[in-house]
């Protein structure tokens, strides 16, 4: 825990001009030693009355606030990193008042959970693309899940599969594929919330946005000091401390769609070494579809123990439960045209259980070293229980859904693109005898489900140095550290005898011994397998070393990282087959940043890194089927570059920044498909996050706010099986990537009404996107191809602060209810069957919520 000590003087001057009974506070919030100011402090004075005044201080740490009314107020100073610190004072009428500041601080005093830290450097100051989203927006925006936040960072873009529950984000950055985030390393308080780093990063968990309190973002060479994934970059979640002071907060949101949520936290209730936090959530929805509904409870607790003046301990543990209807079957083009919010599998389901624990160690170890040492455990099981889907035509289709098996359109009536289909629950993999009248004809009776049921144990210690030193009389900083990591994870399969069944088998037996391609075990029956097990394994060993030192004004970062890892793999039921690779790399990296005409000028070069995931591994075989030495299991690499500027003033902030990325080895061409060749890909762009604080200038003006980027990409060298000429490969060169609009812009306009209202309205454009690799524009029946059109949503927001304790929230998302796709991820073009490709997933759907806030 942290120690700090305040020296607040007030200074009690002359008597404001005029009959003016309001006064004016202002002063400097300061570090101690230094005097250095510190900016973005909250500064906040609450009345006994119920009346409250905050603000946050500027670049010079620099705060005012006007037209306070008279009276007894408590103030309130806090900043990352520092102890807050709570008085008593009283305000008179008419009286001006200095509050100068200085804040002290130990070396150490908490564990260090953030990646971009205001204490250890100014954010100004930062050589790479570096972005953060504070409470205040968070709060103010009222998101309902995780993705939506990470809509509002530069160079980000999120694509829709998940419905009201966001849980499971898709998202890129810099045009890299967004499915389930694969290609971004994704932390909670520094510590990695992925199911497997290596094997399966795909981002099945994501923590509530009501527990989150700040947003962090690298994109450029600074990612290398944590991974593997260091392609696109590194988000970090970070959530608040445990308070030293008894408080908390309690949470009631209601709003359409069936949706409501309680989340509350109370902490500070330990003594001055020991500090405990208790936050639960406790969520549900119907969804935007039917059949689509969710619940979620989540609890945290935390505990920050200051074992001495220059140790400190922090431990959290995380219990995640969901179930939710949540499916792959997404909507033709007929569905979508008539019905966006169609969805007949009532008996799908998705239920996940994840705990975590983490424990961090941060030690003084002398005036210029400190060492942090982290370790980490989870585990995580996802059961996915989901009916086969069949093609009907519309006509099959009433008021009650009364369809069965024997609708099914046979496969040759849907390989064109000629009828209108309806994708539907009711099928089955099940042998088939052959086709009557058109009609599929099946062995066995009814209908089955299957699972995808997939189990994670991960575990994980590092070890990092900070240490402060000088290069040839210039102050440097060098960062060092390692980790030993461990994951395993189950991927079974397993076949349901009935639509709803939440257990299963690998092998069916059948006694019809006309069916064909069967393995006869006996003369009287058959054995089918149709489930899968395949256990995979990590053991992984990191190391990281970065130097960075000032030279004449000038930053200049250099770093380099090193990974070695094992992959192992069992096929239970292949005879236990036995396959591994382990692999090593190297991950250099360069940057720098000056000070330019006032301006921040930054820039640098790193080299990105994906290794071989499980779906890699699959469709590859562990390189086994490319022993002519075609292909192999390679890592995915790139290199990135990147050159900007950052600027802040009272009255406008900025960050613009172009980017450059070679990426090589590309394996996976979309679901379910390989590159014939190592595919390599190029992306480039600009991005811009601006903030217009035109309400310093007068307070009947709004604040403005703008996020833009301009993307290009480009598939220099790739071939695949092509999915519009048959038998024929498709030459890729010249294509773009898929899910890289050219165009993303918001804009945001943030309107603080009176000391007790403040509204925003936000809209956001995306541009048009292809869906795969190909770059196929026309739609088909079935849905699983063509282009996605541009779209536009328009977001508003309110607070009302009735009292300092009080507040309530009014949000609506996709306010005008706008109708539009929201992906196409889960489908392959050259994947026709309906249970290979899941179609048109529909974006979300207007959303109006009510939240009532108290904090004590």
């Amino acid at each position: 825990m942290s120690y700090s000590k305040i020296i607040v003087i007030l200074i009690l001057s002359r008597s404001l001009c005029g009959a003016d009974i309001n006064s004016v506070i202002t002063g400097t919030i300061v570090k101690d030693e230094t005097n250095l100011p510190l900016q973005g402090a909250n500064v906040l004075f609450e009345s006994e009355s119920g009346k409250n005044y905050g603000t946050s201080t500027d670049e010079n740490g620099f705060f005012s606030i006007s037209e306070i009314l008279a009276g007894n107020y408590t103030i309130k100073i806090s900043f990352i990193g520092f102890e807050d610190y709570k008085e008593s004072i009283i305000i008179e009428e008419g009286k001006k008042y200095i509050v100068d500041a200085v804040l002290s601080i130990q070396p150490i005093l908490m564990a260090k959970l953030e990646i971009i830290s205001d204490l250890n450097k100014e954010y100004n100051e930062l050589p790479g693309a570096a972005t953060v989203l504070d409470i205040k927006t968070l709060r103010l925006v009222n998101p309902i899940g995780t993705q939506e936040m990470l809509e509002y960072i530069p160079g980000i873009n999120g694509f829709s599969d998940d419905g009201i529950g966001n849980s499971r984000i898709s998202i890129g950055i810099r045009g890299l594929n967004p499915r389930r985030s694969s290609r971004t390393l994704i932390l909670e308080d520094g510590v990695p919330i992925q199911p497997a780093l290596y094997v399966y990063p795909n981002m099945y968990y994501n923590p509530p946005s009501d527990r989150i309190d700040r947003i962090e973002v690298i994109k450029g060479s600074g990612s290398i000091s944590y991974g593997p994934q260091t392609m696109g970059g590194v988000i970090n979640y970070f959530t608040r401390r445990p308070r030293s002071e008894l408080g908390g907060l309690f949470k009631l949101t209601a709003g359409e769609n069936g949706y409501a949520s309680l989340f509350s936290e109370i902490g500070g209730w330990g003594s001055k070494k020991l500090n405990p936090e208790l936050q639960f959530l406790l969520k549900r929805g119907d969804g935007f579809r039917q059949n689509n509904g969710f619940e979620q409870i989540n609890t945290t607790f935390k505990l920050n123990y200051n074992q001495s003046s220059t140790k400190n301990i922090y431990f959290k543990a995380n219990i995640n439960y969901e179930n939710s209807n949540a499916t792959y079957t997404g909507l033709t083009e007929y569905s979508f045209d008539n019905d966006p919010n169609f969805n007949p599998k009532e008996d799908d389901n998705f239920k996940v259980f994840r705990t975590a624990i983490d424990l961090i160690q941060t030690e003084q170890v002398n005036s210029k070293v400190i060492k942090s040492t982290t370790g980490f455990i989870s585990y995580f099981d996802r059961r996915w229980w989901r009916e086969y889907d069949m093609f009907i035509l519309p006509d099959s289709l009433n008021d009650q859904n009364d369809y069965n098996i024997y609708d099914q359109v046979a496969p040759g009536k849907y390989i064109g693109n000629f009828i209108d289909l309806v994708r539907v629950g009711g099928g089955i993999n099940y042998p088939k005898i052959g086709y009557q009248n058109g009609r599929a004809v099946y062995s066995g009776q009814g209908h089955r489900n299957f699972g995808i049921l997939r189990t994670f144990y991960v575990g994980g210690l590092e070890t990092s140095y900070d240490i402060k030193h000088e290069i040839f009389n210039n102050s440097a900083k060098m960062d060092l550290g390692w980790r030993v990591y461990w994951e395993r994870f189950i991927d079974d399969r397993k076949e349901g005898l009935n639509p709803n069944s939440r257990d299963g088998v690998y092998y069916i037996v059948d006694k019809d011994t006309t069916l064909l391609n069967m393995i006869y075990s006996d003369e009287d029956s058959i054995i089918t397998r149709v489930g899968k097990s395949q256990h995979y394994e990590t053991t992984a060993f990191s190391g990281y070393v970065s130097e960075s030192f000032n030279f004449k004004g000038i930053t200049i970062r250099s770093g380099i990282r090193f990974e070695i890892f094992e992959q192992e793999r069992i096929d239970r039921l292949n005879g236990s087959t036995y396959l591994d690779k382990t692999e090593y790399v190297i991950l250099p990296g360069l940057a720098f940043s000056s000070q330019l005409f006032g301006m921040n000028i930054f820039g640098g070069i790193h080299r990105g890194y994906t290794p071989p995931s499980s779906g890699a591994l699959n469709i590859v075989n562990f390189g086994e089927e490319y022993e002519d030495g075609g292909l192999d299991v390679e890592s995915e690499l790139s290199w990135n570059k990147e050159i900007g500027l950052r600027y802040k003033t009272q009255l406008i902030e900025y960050e613009v920044a172009g980017f450059h990325v070679n990426i090589e080895n590309l394996i996976a061409a979309g679901r379910g498909t390989a590159f014939l060749n190592l595919g390599r890909a190029m992306t480039m762009g600009v991005e811009v996050g601006s903030n217009f604080f035109l309400s310093n200038i007068s307070a009947i003006l709004p604040d403005f706010n703008v996020i833009y980027c301009l993307l290009n990409t480009q598939i220099d060298e790739g071939e695949i099986n092509s999915a519009v000429k048959s038998g024929q490969t498709a030459d890729l060169k010249g294509n773009e990537l898929p899910y890289a609009p050219r165009h993303t812009l918001t804009l945001g306009v943030d309107k603080k009404i009176s000391k007790f209202a403040q509204i925003r309205c936000d809209f956001k454009y995306v541009d048009k996107v292809f869906t795969d690799f190909e770059n196929i524009v026309d739609p088909e029946n079935k849905g699983i191809r063509g282009q996605i059109d541009e779209y536009s949503i328009v977001n508003l927001s309110a607070k009302f602060s009735f009292t300092s304790k009080i507040n309530i929230l009014l949000t609506g998302k996709n306010i005008v209810d706008k109708i539009y796709i929201g992906s196409r991820l889960h489908s392959n073009p050259r994947q026709l069957a309906p249970d290979m490709s899941s179609g048109i997933m529909p974006a979300p759907r207007r959303q109006i919520n009510m939240s009532i806030e108290y904090s004590f």
